[in-house]
């Protein structure tokens, strides 16, 4: 019951959406940039700059991740904070196109994806982490400001996010994993993939 009221306590304080228009719009960037319709472009642009070895690996991440997330949603069926806290208890905040607050909460697939998206590609292409970092932290946060998410769900999306990415970031130059992406997508590859052609890193992972 203590973790149940200090997560309440946390999720009131967070819950800030409508209290100022400059943050509602920022919280309203952040949800569209991990929504999944937009944050799958990252693989594409991957691609067209020629890092297909990642951009493959992270496609396939992110299904994986979105995978993982929704059954977890299904299975568990957490309620979204404004049925459990009640309407009148909770400040909400939609995209008008596409609102998203009708499957279970728990957990965050905004945040799941957003911390894919920064582990892999940050992992890989180092100079970038600064950011992404940063920009997953913001995107799980607007989540509970807008209303959508306890901070537990964010929580563990993170930790979703964060697990699959670095076990994509491992596995990228094993040799069983690289005969398979090069068996898919090989006559794209340049460099080969037995060489990380996704990244602009030199910190790869060391032997296990």
């Amino acid at each position: 019951m203590a973790g149940e009221e200090a997560e309440a306590g946390l999720f009131h304080l967070l819950n800030g959406a409508g209290s100022n228009p400059a943050l509602d719009a920022v919280a309203l960037l952040l949800d569209i940039s991990a929504a999944l319709y937009v944050i799958i472009w990252w693989a594409a642009q991957l691609w067209v700059v020629k890092k297909r070895s990642l951009a493959f690996d992270y496609l396939v991440a992110l299904l994986i991740t979105v995978a993982v997330t929704e059954g977890l949603k299904f299975a568990i069926g957490r309620w979204r904070p404004e049925t459990f806290y009640g309407t009148a208890n909770v400040h909400l905040l939609q995209p008008a196109l596409f609102p998203d607050f009708t499957d279970p909460s728990f957990p965050s697939g905004h945040t799941s994806r957003a911390f894919l998206l920064a582990t892999l590609i940050g992992l890989h292409e180092r100079r970038w982490l600064r950011f992404l970092l940063p920009y997953a932290i913001a995107a799980g946060l607007a989540r509970v400001y807008e209303g959508a998410h306890y901070p537990s769900d964010v929580l563990v999306g993170a930790l979703v996010g964060f697990a699959i990415g670095f076990l994509f970031w491992r596995f990228a130059t094993r040799p069983r994993y690289v005969r398979l992406r090069e068996r898919l997508i090989g006559r794209w590859l340049s460099p080969g993939p037995g060489a990380r052609s996704g990244s602009s890193s030199q910190s790869g992972p060391g032997p296990w």
